[in-house]
């Protein structure tokens, strides 16, 4: 504007004028940004790490050698016993001690301590111990595998694991030699390779033994000292090593995580409520326990329940016992042992769970309360899933079985429970399973050990991301 108020032609109030430099060309490197792959879920990775350990101890038990008449084992029986030795089953095809040789009792005791640490531990540890680095994806996969993510360092976690599984184990091998030694009266290098051996498939809650003619423990019924170690390690192996580790931290009962008290609170009661049923049914009555003196048939029937739960060994004919006997045993290798340890199952923690949600619906709660705290619905939900989806499995191993055996139905019942919950106990239908029923086996096996909640989120984490539409909310006629 000019000066006295007055506007030059063309101009308009709030104009200005602005001078501009000369413009000059640049070049603009954009970088083309790289296509966008979809990433593998690391559970893929647990998967295959499995299937190769699997694998790798199949062409193991394949050689001559690994028998005892040299020849080879064919590989469907391979397969069958390198499955159930890595994912700590105990189901067998053929009796470990007569069939197999040294060899081959080496390489299933190797699977076992394979599967019972888990595969990612035992990868981790070797990447550990040729100095390399382990990637953010790998300490995510590790950390859930042990359930100790972000509390610390990882290489503390996995030496601790493994000294922790090693000291046991050798604890327990020398208790186990020792009892051995004095059961068979002499000491040789068959009782103290027995005492390591049970030792290791005791903790890892594998169910394997090499007592001889599928004896199990059932000639140690008057000795309690095999029976209690023996038990001790399955209890210690079914808790896991996060349990284990905060009762030796925290040493007080208000001190324990929620995990912790509802771990150990399932397993006491399971434990007490197993060894009340086993021993009112079968000591009385003309029961299995009947011939032996009360306190002998109390510690046989709680051993029992010890090892339904979780490892697969019997204190007892099992052949002998009341059918319903067999279905309430069923149920204690349905339910397993705690999570992030050696044993199988849906877990204490599942099962607990639903439960407290179960209450407090009854009650008519609409959130679920435990030891002053809440349990969030989107984890009662994967419990539901996680039951759900166990059952699903059973129902379809045991209908598959049916199809390939003419075995009574609770006797198929009671074997696809085993092996989908990796106990190991056996009603004595899998030695006369023919291929086609030995592979529904090692499928039902093989899925009941990574759970099928992990499978499921590994074969649909690749397709569908997060969830970011919600729908208005809709009632349904329940009841």
């Amino acid at each position: 504007m000019q000066s006295g108020g007055q506007r030059r032609r063309g101009a308009q109030l709030g104009n200005l004028r602005v001078r501009r430099g000369r413009r000059t060309q640049q070049v603009v490197q954009v970088e083309r940004s790289a296509v966008s792959r979809p990433q593998r879920p690391g559970v893929l990775y647990l998967i295959l790490g499995f299937l190769t350990v699997i694998l790798a101890g199949t062409v193991l038990l394949m050689l001559p050698i690994a028998t005892e008449d040299r020849e080879s084992a064919g590989f469907m029986r391979a397969l069958f016993t390198s499955t159930s030795a890595v994912c700590v089953t105990g189901l067998v095809v053929t009796d470990t001690r007569a069939y197999w040789s040294t060899f081959g009792e080496v390489t299933i005791l190797a699977l076992i301590q394979l599967g019972g640490l888990g595969f990612m531990t035992s990868s981790t540890l070797l990447l550990l111990f040729f100095g390399r680095r382990l990637s953010v994806a790998q300490r995510v996969i590790s950390g859930e595998t042990t359930f100790r993510l972000g509390q610390e360092s990882l290489g503390d976690l996995v030496r601790r694991i493994v000294g922790l599984t090693l000291v046991t184990e050798a604890a327990g091998a020398v208790l186990l030699i020792a009892f051995f030694t004095v059961h068979d009266r002499s000491f040789s290098l068959e009782p103290a390779w027995r005492g390591l051996f049970t030792a290791v498939s005791a903790f890892n809650n594998a169910g394997f033994d090499i007592e001889g003619g599928g004896r199990s423990l059932t000639q140690y019924g008057g000795n309690p000292g095999v029976l209690l170690t023996v038990a001790a390690l399955t209890i210690v192996g079914g808790l896991g090593y996060a349990v284990v580790w905060d009762v030796k931290q925290s040493r007080r009962w208000s001190r324990f995580t929620l995990n912790s008290k509802i771990v150990l609170l399932t397993y006491g009661m399971l434990m007490v409520a197993g060894m009340v049923v086993i021993f009112a049914s079968e000591a009385f009555r003309g029961g299995s326990l009947a011939s032996l003196p009360l306190p002998q048939a109390a510690l046989s029937a709680f051993a029992e329940s010890t090892y339904a739960r979780t490892s697969g060994f019997t204190a007892f004919d099992l052949g002998r016992v009341q059918p319903e006997i067999l279905m309430f045993m069923a149920a204690l290798m349905f339910i397993g042992g705690a999570s992030a340890s050696t044993a199988g199952g849906i877990k204490v923690t599942t099962f607990s769970a639903l439960y407290f949600a179960i209450i407090a619906s009854v009650r008519g709660d609409e959130h679920v309360h435990v030891f002053g705290r809440e349990i969030p619905w989107r984890q009662i939900n994967r419990a539901l899933a996680v039951a759900l989806l166990s059952v699903a499995i059973v129902f379809a191993s045991g209908f598959a079985l049916h199809l390939v055996s003419d075995a009574p139905t609770d006797h198929i019942l009671f074997e696809a429970v085993s092996a989908f919950a990796t106990t190991g106990l056996s009603a004595g239908i899998t030695g006369t399973l023919d291929a086609a029923g030995q592979a529904i086996l090692v499928v039902t096996m093989f899925v009941g050990r990574l759970g099928p909640l992990t499978i499921a989120l590994a074969l649909a984490a690749r397709f569908r991301g997060a969830e970011r539409i919600r729908y208005p909310e809709a009632d349904l006629s329940i009841g």
